[in-house]
């Protein structure tokens, strides 16, 4: 293939495939409508599309492959995986021994083999095959669920990394050449892929004898595809370098960002290395720009939460806490609030570890605790600037704790988060980091917990009536007999049954009477029953009556185990 190519009119007139004449009444019309000289003649009827095929075969100094008299072998197929295969617009056909056949639109693309016969394992005879034709073979074969990206839109970082300069969040890379090396494009094509898919985020993880890739859509993890091993110390290696993490370290954890743009948006991504048996797992998380900063009434409250959720984060000072598990959208939510509070007249500045959305108008500082830069002296260091409001990212130790308490108390607004399971529980957990009772109810002014249930997909949800365990467990919310949705799925949904996420909250004022409750130490029990406000359990069901979610998802993310049925009294208001 690397002898000099003849002009593809002299090799059909030496062949004697068209005349001079035929050749000379194409040459005019390409002059007045420019298009390749072998599809004119083909228009013109002085040629075949199979006598052009063998033509520009001969040409290029390969055999040509005829799909329609030739379709490909299933052995051939399995070698390969559809998004290498669409990426790079080729497909395996036939297996002959340790040699692998592969129809291409371009024969010459060295970098396309080189990457198949890393892939295969073995070695690759490359054919020629008609473009449009192998298009729809590849969309027959390889039936993907999910969208094939476009490589012109993604960016490569190489140069800026070799820089040595530190990059920030929202600070582009340079722009990715298409037609770069293949491990580039591949690593772009699953980055892209899951951006576009909507996913939060990319786990790579390697086994035994492959590479699973899987996304987290929707809360849930799906596989996507595998990657042969061998490919996995030159994907680690890149991923390194856009992340500007250290590639020759591999003993222990490191984490690292990059930021990217796509269809005309930005999007950041955090990058988690982590040694493992088979090789270094890579977690990528997602961060969206475009996507997630939402407004309170984009986040799906219920009318009666929002109104006291409002309530709660516009008081002049005190601590509010958002709690729930990672991936329950407490950040989105504590964003949503700022916004909501953003005003010339305030000085809004906040804690964070890592810096998720940049913010208009806000002043956001990164935590460093390899330095010592810790939330607590972050938190210290924000109170000598004046603030007004405080986002404290969230609260991992006693020391934090005392901090933003103490904020509170001297006439700041803070908003922070806390992992425990429901509003009362964040009680327990701040007393158990051995925070004063006294100074923790003077401080706190409320809790919210949260969660995020998959909805189901409205083109194929049934219905059906409850039975058994699941109307027992409706009816000691209330309803005494009901129907409730399932799902079932379809292309729409890409067979989960679910589409998108819709919160469920618990709001928890603190009271006078809760207050004092927290000062004598009473049992989280005690403060639950005396709050008495509308649980996420009774929301979650209210979501299943309503079609909104299944109760299978309700149950997953939301323990029913000691759930307190739905108060008969109104929730109690925060004085």
């Amino acid at each position: 293939m690397a002898h000099k190519l003849t002009r593809l009119r002299d090799l059909l007139l030496s062949m004697k495939l068209v005349t001079r004449e035929e050749l000379a009444q194409a040459e005019r019309m390409q002059r007045e409508t420019p298009a390749p000289i072998g599809s004119i003649l083909v228009s013109l009827g002085f040629l075949t599309e199979e006598l052009l095929l063998s033509a520009t075969a001969a040409q290029m100094g390969v055999s040509p492959w005829h799909l329609g008299d030739q379709p490909p072998q299933s052995a051939a197929i399995r070698r390969v995986p559809g998004n290498i295969c669409r990426t790079y617009q080729l497909l395996p056909v036939e297996v002959r021994g340790d040699l692998l056949v592969v129809a291409m639109r371009n024969p010459l693309d060295l970098d396309a083999i080189d990457l198949v016969r890393n892939v295969a394992a073995m070695r690759i005879e490359p054919v020629l095959v008609d473009g449009d034709r192998l298009m729809r073979a590849i969309d027959d074969v390889y039936s993907a669920t999910l969208r094939e990206p476009d490589f012109g839109d993604l960016i490569d970082n190489a140069a800026e990394t070799r820089s040595g300069r530190p990059r920030h969040m929202g600070q582009s890379v340079q722009k990715m050449d298409a037609d770069s090396r293949p491990i580039v494009n591949l690593v772009n094509q699953l980055l892209s892929e899951a951006i576009r898919a909507g996913a939060s985020d990319v786990h790579i993880e390697p086994r035994l004898e492959r590479v699973d890739v899987r996304y987290r859509i929707d809360g849930q993890l799906k596989k996507v595809s595998e990657i042969p091993h061998t490919l996995l110390p030159m994907i680690t290696t890149r991923l390194k370098i856009m992340a500007e993490i250290d590639i020759v370290e591999f003993r222990v954890p490191q984490d690292g960002r990059v930021s990217v743009q796509i269809d005309g948006r930005q999007v950041d991504l955090r990058v988690s290395v982590l040694p493992n048996h088979y090789g270094q797992r890579i977690a990528l998380r997602i961060l969206d720009q475009s996507r997630s900063l939402k407004s309170l009434g984009e986040i799906g409250f219920r009318e009666a939460d929002l109104n006291q959720f409002k309530a709660l984060v516009r008081k002049p000072y005190g601590l509010f806490l958002v709690t729930g598990p990672t991936g329950s959208g407490k950040t989105t939510t504590l964003y949503a609030a700022l916004a909501e509070l953003r005003h010339v007249t305030n000085n809004i500045m906040t804690c964070e570890d890592p810096i998720e959305y940049d913010i208009d108008g806000i002043s956001q500082s990164q935590v460093h605790e390899k330095v010592g830069l810790t939330f607590a002296v972050q938190l210290r260091a924000t109170l000598r600037q004046d603030p007004d409001i405080i986002l404290v990212g969230e609260i991992r130790d006693g020391e934090t704790a005392q901090t933003a308490m103490r904020a509170a108390m001297t006439g700041h607004l803070v908003l922070s988060t806390l992992h425990c399971n429901d509003a009362p529980s964040a009680v327990p957990r701040l007393l158990d980091m051995e925070i004063d009772p006294f100074l923790l109810s003077t401080s706190l002014i409320g809790v919210m917990s949260q969660r995020l249930l998959r909805q189901l997909c409205p083109h194929c949800k049934e219905e059906r009536e409850a039975t058994g365990a699941d109307l027992e467990l409706i009816e000691s919310f209330g309803p005494q007999s009901a129907a409730i949705w399932v799902p079932k799925g379809c292309a729409l949904c890409s067979g989960s049954g679910y589409k998108g996420r819709a919160p469920v909250h618990e709001v928890m004022p603190v009271t006078p009477q809760l207050a004092r409750m927290i000062a004598e130490r009473e049992p989280v029990d005690s403060l639950r029953e005396a709050a008495g406000f509308v649980s996420m359990q009774s929301e979650a069901i209210d979501m299943v009556l309503e079609g909104r979610t299944s109760l299978v998802e309700a149950q997953r993310m939301v323990f029913f185990g000691t759930a307190p049925a739905r108060p008969a009294q109104p929730m109690l208001r925060a004085a």
